[in-house]
């Protein structure tokens, strides 16, 4: 995720998100990049105006807190590589909007994967139907959508670094690869982990010896 708009004070409307996108009880990640991902990214610094997570106020601050245990790194390669499948894009910060549905907490099966310019924000998706039985949509939004049986196929399948299962797969014709964006397992956020801000300064220089003011 590239940018993850204001949501409330309360989880209320990302809970209701959530129940949209996988009505049985399901675990959520947020994928967004830290700020020493951003320092240790190709561009350093320079990767990262255009992904946003604001922090600063004190309702961004509540925000946080009830995001924080939803949100995962984008490169996780603080951590052991022990068991992760490399997608391949550490360095590359992500300009990316993609929602995926897996199977089960395994991750080795896709129920659909959508790549769309709606970014995490009531703007993009809209608020569900209130009590006067009405839905608000502010912006028009554009996306792709995949699943298994749009290809006529058994199973799809997270791939690394190719666009198709290994060979090895069983029955592999009957299984269509998604080219992961990111690595698996995905890496939880810790304590002290922040999450990028464009918006505020950043004084410790990244890989290039440059800092971020604003």
């Amino acid at each position: 995720m590239s940018s993850v708009a204001s949501l409330g004070q309360t989880d209320k409307w990302l809970r209701v998100f959530l129940d949209a996108l996988a009505p049985a009880p399901c675990t959520m990640s947020i994928v967004f990049p830290t700020d020493d991902e951003i320092r240790r990214s190709l561009n350093g610094y320079g990767s990262g105006g255009s992904i946003h997570m604001k922090v600063q106020s004190a309702a961004q601050q509540r925000q946080l807190q009830y995001m924080r245990p939803y949100l995962a790194h984008w490169a996780g390669d603080r951590e052991s590589d022990a068991g992760k499948q490399d997608a391949g894009r550490r360095r590359a910060a992500p300009h990316v909007k993609s929602y995926i549905r897996f199977c089960d907490e395994k991750m080795d099966s896709v129920d659909w994967a959508m790549v769309t310019s709606a970014n995490l924000s009531t703007q993009a998706w809209g608020a569900a139907v209130n009590a006067a039985g009405e839905v608000r949509i502010c912006s028009y939004e554009i996306g792709v959508v995949v699943w298994p049986q749009l290809y006529s196929a058994a199973a799809m399948v997270p791939t690394f670094k190719a666009d198709c299962p290994p060979s090895t797969t069983d029955s592999v014709d009957g299984v269509i690869g998604l080219r992961m964006p990111y690595d698996l397992p995905l890496t939880p956020y810790k304590e002290d982990d922040a999450p990028w801000c464009a918006t505020a300064s950043h004084t410790e220089p990244d890989w290039l010896g440059q800092t971020w003011t604003v």
